[in-house]
């Protein structure tokens, strides 16, 4: 099979595999304990206005026949109103996402790059004094719950030291006119120290301690003792060896890369980050099912994305990697 067929049948794969989350989403969030409509119609309403509302909500209808309607609404980018809010559920998701991918994102990004490049020295000289400190302080902070940590700085640079803000995005009272205003500002800037401080921290341990696995396998591969016996260089034998260590951290962002977008609850929580991890708890609690849909579908979809692009691109970065 080329390289062609592979990228259509894993195409194929991909819309299955979305259309499977779509269903079993739609399902469970009908099948949950709780009414959902009492969200929606007041109990003092006549029978005839509690049906009414229903109807025009389209809750009267049977299951498969909603789920057929919550699949047109799809293809046109409409994922319904908000029980809650009572607003489009893109509306209401606008502000949380870009939240979370601002702080989520940039620490993450950074995390991935620190511990490859930590990882990557980590493995190459293994039985150092600086291997062995590597991994102690890489498995601290993997062990440190992230709201304790998170507490931990809040007191030392906030109450102690007083040199940022307790949380949120923006101080009080700050009006942003525009999208640069609100992300690229002083002041939002300066709320984001702390929370993207402690995601980093705790984040970094998790693509270190792979890199450095990886990197400790690969050492004793055939390719290298060749490599070394032609007479390359330290740095350039590492190259190679990187190289091909790097395809399992490769894997462990593609997954990483939904609970990135998803939020963290509890960093969200102690630094009152009004991002997706928050809005997720919120809309289950409130039985608000649109616009809890909306945001375990679009975590599965970037994992489900992800996958896909590491599928193309194992074909790139390991040349023994056939696509059949």
């Amino acid at each position: 099979m080329g390289k062609r067929a592979f990228i259509l049948r894993r195409l194929l794969h991909t819309f299955l595999v979305l259309f499977a989350i779509l269903a079993i989403l739609f399902a469970v969030f009908r099948l949950m304990p709780g009414d959902p409509t009492a969200v929606l119609i007041d109990s003092q309403l006549s029978e005839a206005d509690q049906k009414a509302l229903l109807a025009q909500w389209g809750l009267d209808q049977a299951l498969p026949v909603q789920f057929w309607h919550y699949l047109q609404n799809l293809l046109t980018g409409d994922f319904g109103i908000s029980f809650y809010y009572r607003q489009p559920v893109m509306q209401v998701l606008s502000g949380p996402i870009w939240n979370t991918l601002v702080l989520m994102g940039s620490a993450m990004g950074v995390a991935v790059f620190l511990g490859v490049l930590g990882g990557m020295f980590l493995g190459w000289r293994r039985g150092s004094k600086g291997e062995k400190l590597g991994v102690v302080v890489a498995l601290l902070l993997r062990s440190i719950p992230i709201f304790w940590l998170g507490i931990l700085l809040l007191m030392i640079f906030t109450y102690w030291l007083r040199l940022f803000p307790t949380g949120g995005i923006r101080t009080s009272g700050y009006e942003a006119t525009s999208l640069w205003s609100v992300y690229f500002s002083w002041d939002f800037l300066h709320h984001l120290v702390i929370p993207f401080a402690t995601a980093l921290l705790y984040y970094v341990a998790d693509p270190l301690l792979i890199m450095r696995t990886s990197m400790l396998e690969i050492k004793g591969e055939d390719f290298l003792e060749m490599a070394k016996a032609k007479g390359l260089k330290d740095y350039q034998v590492m190259k190679h060896c990187v190289r091909n260590a790097i395809l399992p951290v490769i894997t462990f962002v593609a997954v990483w890369s939904g609970f990135a977008f998803g939020g963290q609850v509890l960093l969200e929580t102690v630094f009152a980050w009004p991002g997706m991890g928050r809005e997720i708890v919120q809309a289950v609690i409130r039985h608000d099912y649109p616009v809890a849909q909306a945001a375990f579908f679009f975590m599965s979809f970037i994992v489900v994305f992800m996958n896909f692009i590491v599928d193309l691109l194992y074909g790139y970065l390991d040349p023994r990697i056939v696509y059949r």
